[in-house]
């Protein structure tokens, strides 16, 4: 299709709501609410549902398929630890895979996890043995392009950091502006991510119930959690997917920032959007617009949430070939059925929909 046309649409997500029918101007690759329309002739009618983008807070691109993940409706993904080499590859913009985010080696303790785990190859995981050796092997991430830095904290599977190299990766990172996430496992490795002024959970803490007085500590800090819960039994719920829903529904009801994440890469997960992460989060008491603004908050890509002021849309969109359902407990089947697009397949949807 080319610059100039017209895009009509059965809803658009603004972050706070959807629109009704709306148009869009597509100019080159980017998509904009349609102001002033002398005539709607020519109009492509894709239908459906709009969003500026769906993002998997969690994944090991390593062990998944990027183009597969696009084509499963995630436009934006933060892989949260790889070799950092291969990783930084997942940084060019290639159309057919979403836009990537990248926190390179994990950081951990000599021997720690995730360095015996199985799962992770040679050089994913960074082993530190004090301040000195955390502050160079943040900046070594950063140098490969990682725009956060991640720490593991996972007291069950072996030695962790100590708080004095904890607190230097904490220290380094924020001198450079890039936040520091944390996997927490065992008993009071949240309460140490918190102390030492962690910015996000890369899972929902499901090892230990944490008492109110520590959540309410976390959503005070500004901590945000991603989700990650359905790695808990793919589906058959299991005791660690109970703890971490309760965690969970106690966080989001004092106020917490949530974030939709999968950990795609760790067991048998859908490549693309999660219906079972997302009828999850609904059991933590996310639903309707705090269920969509997990996965589709524009304000982390635009900077704002509402359609008339964003910059143009693009050249990644979200799409549901259908309007949003009316019954909320249809929201997370209706999600899943979204697909990546990049702006210029628009002329080959406008025939398959004619």
């Amino acid at each position: 299709m080319s610059s100039g046309g017209l895009v009509r649409v059965d809803a658009l997500w603004t972050g706070d709501r959807f629109t009704g029918p709306t148009l869009l101007s597509l100019v080159g690759e980017r998509l904009q609410r349609a102001t002033d329309v002398a005539t709607t002739s020519n109009v492509v009618e894709l239908g459906g549902t709009l969003f500026a983008s769906l993002t998997d807070h969690h994944t090991h691109l390593g062990l998944s398929n990027p183009t597969a993940l696009f084509r499963g409706g995630i436009t934006h993904a933060v892989d949260l630890g790889w070799v950092p080499s291969v990783a930084a590859t997942w940084l060019r913009d290639v159309r057919d895979r979403p836009a990537v985010a990248i926190a390179g080696a994990l950081l951990t303790a000599p021997g720690g996890y995730p360095v015996m785990s199985g799962w992770a190859p040679p050089g994913a995981a960074s082993e530190v043995g004090g301040p000195r050796e955390a502050g160079e092997a943040v900046q070594q991430q950063i140098m490969t392009g990682a725009s956060r830095i991640k720490v593991a904290l996972n007291s069950d599977a072996g030695e962790t950091v100590d708080n004095l190299t904890l607190s230097a990766i904490v220290q380094e990172s924020h001198a450079a502006g890039i936040p520091v996430v944390a996997h927490v496992e065992g008993v009071g490795q949240t309460a140490r991510a918190l102390r030492a002024g962690v910015d996000q959970l890369a899972h929902t803490p499901f090892s230990e119930r944490l008492d109110d007085g520590l959540v309410a500590e976390a959503v005070d800090a500004g901590m945000s959690w991603i989700s990650t819960l359905d790695i808990h039994g793919w589906g058959t719920p299991t005791a660690a997917f109970r703890i971490a829903v309760d965690n969970l529904r106690r966080f989001a009801a004092r106020g917490g920032r949530v974030l939709y994440g999968t950990d795609l890469g760790n067991g048998d997960l859908p490549v693309g959007v999660n219906a079972r992460e997302l009828a999850a989060l609904q059991k933590a008491g996310l639903n309707g617009p705090a269920l969509l603004r997990t996965i589709a908050d524009t304000t982390s890509t635009s900077g704002t949430s509402t359609i008339e002021t964003t910059p143009p849309l693009g050249p990644r969109v979200a799409w549901v070939p259908s309007p949003p359902p009316a019954e909320p407990a249809r929201l997370a089947a209706w999600l899943a059925g979204a697909r990546g697009l990049h702006l210029s397949d628009l002329a080959p949807i406008r025939q398959e929909h004619s």
